[in-house]
């Protein structure tokens, strides 16, 4: 390597700060699968501010069969965190939402209305890792006609998909943002579910990444991920918008 393109070369990044936000968490301690209590929730939370972020949306599941959270379960829960967060990291900010499940009571939430964040109101969604509901792409168009921009959480990993599938090109371009998983990339789900993340992302169908965190083995992983190479370059690329969009 010459001394000029050395000179010129991008910093290996020390952080995740080039994100600023992360919009998929599970926090809200003991309403789902997530957090079991606020001092576990506190500890990943400071740890996520010392890797650069500086927003983070709390997104519990809703599910029909497993998370029957809604309003009234999630933002009391949230509040308290919130206040805390507030006193012991001040400079993060918390936000809350949901990852909708698309499942049996997904269309009495769309009518009810669902918890959404930003200026689009997005809406994280999930559909099953075994099948997608039969209605999935008409619910999607749904949610869309009520207002709201629908965010697909970690399409990677609904391996019954092939990249190649029309799938993801039609939902991309009907507006549907995609959002990978960090751990993904990371390798925590295995070698095949990170290929298809970085196959998702040479697309161009992926805009958006979140953590996913839901516990102190999500957070090493993400951590442990800033000395991967090829994760360093997607980061340094501008690929995920996180910061502009969220």
């Amino acid at each position: 390597m010459s001394l000029i393109s050395h000179f010129f070369q991008k910093p290996e990044l020390v952080d995740y700060s080039v994100l600023k936000t992360d919009i998929h968490s599970h926090y809200l301690p003991g309403i789902d699968d997530g957090c079991k209590t606020e001092e576990e929730s506190l500890h990943i939370l400071k740890r996520m501010y010392e890797c650069g972020f500086r927003k983070i949306v709390c997104t519990p599941h809703v599910q029909a069969e497993y998370y029957r959270n809604g309003i009234e379960t999630i933002f009391p829960v949230f509040e308290k965190l919130q206040k805390s967060v507030f006193s012991l990291i001040p400079g993060l900010e918390l936000q809350v939402a949901a990852e909708y499940l698309i499942d049996d009571g997904f269309e009495k939430h769309i009518k009810e209305g669902l918890i959404s964040f930003g200026e689009k109101k997005y809406v994280l969604v999930e559909v099953s890792y075994y099948n997608p509901h039969p209605m999935f792409k008409n619910l999607l168009q749904d949610v869309m006609m009520k207002g709201y921009t629908p965010v697909l959480a970690h399409p990677e990993r609904y391996n019954y998909w092939p990249v190649d599938e029309n799938i993801f090109a039609d939902l991309h371009s009907a507006g549907v943002v995609f959002q990978v998983n960090l751990p993904s990339l990371c390798g925590y789900y295995g070698s095949e579910v990170r290929q298809r993340a970085f196959d998702l992302i040479a697309k161009g169908f992926v805009s958006a990444v979140g953590s996913d965190v839901h516990n102190d083995r999500y957070a090493n992983a993400i951590i442990d991920g800033l000395g991967n190479k090829k994760l360093q370059g997607i980061l340094k690329s501008g690929v995920f918008k996180n910061a502009e969009l969220f």
